[in-house]
């Protein structure tokens, strides 16, 4: 008999965990659980994010016989409860393809990122639960737009993407076992962000002064910013395509102790072009002066790592260029105009926004995207 999903960490129980564990290792029974720690929606504090979920961490123990990989601390992903008003809009297709990569894609990665347990999305009450390694017991560094820049820090990350780039690069696997793997032209998630996402913008410009007045500076409009994103899409969409960690930014990353970069949050996954990762993380994990002086060679590493991890036609540094300020774009509009205050705290959402609109405007990003649509 199946379950049911808990509604509050303290209802997880050992008979869930064991359910669920076993999905991905079946025999595996867990035999004790403990409640370390929660984290509820609105406790961001700049260096840290609770976004749009609760986060529980808990000590399991196994039965005898449980594979030494599994890790005993969890980290729990679950739904807001109902009663609780937040700022996002209805995520349900992210929860769905969080729970499908770490289903059936993490296993087969060599990247650092959290190992996953299992997880759930129950569609008759729409929520959700996550299973994953709590990573503080391996004493990473969990990166955020508040740290001072580090561009060794900001390299390791590019190496990690450039490996995962590299793995799925025009792989003819899209069209067989990972059809399942959303594309940004349709599927559940472009109807999320055609939809519930873009009215959550303009609600955000409504709500924050300093974000209309960004979108002033750049002399600009929302329809005119979604114009753009879609043409940018469009474009993108024509580009050598490879599964994409699809929320890149700085503060979707950690560094571990021996420097190897790591990506967290894989909820916005999907196949694409790597500049919509690479693009990303740039601009928002250094200032806008430290950037300046060293996007052009941090994008330089990038592509000779992609041509170091098997990638015969990387494409050539001017192109990667070219397309690299057109993503900027994205980067605001979709990324961080997106972000409510409650997300990331107050100081590191204006950060995201204004990082990101400075590289708009030094690339000059809106003129290069709307020359797609002559």
């Amino acid at each position: 008999m199946t379950q049911p999903m808990p509604l509050h960490p303290g209802d997880i129980t050992t008979r869930f965990l064991t359910e669920l564990i076993g999905e991905l290792h079946p025999g595996v029974v867990v035999e004790s659980v403990s409640l370390v720690k929660v984290r509820n929606y609105g406790d961001a504090d700049n260096a840290n994010s609770v976004s749009t979920s609760r986060q529980a961490a808990l000590e399991v123990r196994y039965r005898d016989g449980a594979p030494a990989s599994l890790p005993r601390r969890l980290l729990t992903k679950i739904s807001i409860p109902g009663d609780v008003a937040t700022s996002n809009p209805e995520l349900d297709a992210l929860f769905r393809n969080e729970i499908a990569f770490y289903g059936r894609l993490r296993r087969e990665l060599d990247i650092e990122t959290p190992q996953g347990l299992g997880g759930r999305f129950d569609e008759a009450s729409k929520r959700f639960v996550l299973l994953m390694e709590d990573l503080s017991l391996r004493s990473p560094h969990i990166n955020s737009m508040m740290d001072e820049d580090d561009v060794a820090a900001v390299a390791a990350l590019l190496d990690t993407l450039a490996k995962l780039h590299a793995r799925y690069w025009e792989s003819p696997r899209f069209a067989t076992d990972l059809s399942w793997v959303q594309n940004q032209r349709a599927g559940t998630i472009e109807d999320l962000f055609d939809g519930p996402v873009r009215a959550h913008i303009v609600k955000e410009l409504a709500r924050e002064k300093f974000k209309r007045e960004f979108m002033q500076e750049l002399g600009t409009t929302e329809a005119q910013m979604y114009a753009g994103e879609e043409a940018l899409k469009r474009h993108f969409a024509t580009l050598p395509q490879t599964f994409l960690h699809g929320d890149a930014h700085f503060g979707n990353t950690y560094t571990m102790p021996d420097g190897v970069g790591g990506l967290l949050d894989w909820q916005v996954s999907v196949r694409g072009y790597m500049m919509f990762d690479v693009g990303y993380l740039i601009p928002t994990a250094l200032s806008v002066a430290t950037r300046r002086t060293k996007e052009r060679d941090l994008l330089a590493y990038y592509r000779d790592r992609l041509c170091a991890y098997g990638v015969g036609n990387a494409p050539h540094l001017e192109q990667l260029w070219l397309e690299y300020r057109r993503a900027q774009l994205h980067g605001f509009y979709l990324g961080w105009l997106t972000a409510p205050r409650e997300n990331y705290g107050w100081e590191a959402m204006v950060i995201g926004n204004h990082r990101t609109k400075a590289a708009c405007l030094d690339h000059d990003s809106l003129r290069l995207v709307a020359e797609l649509s002559r």
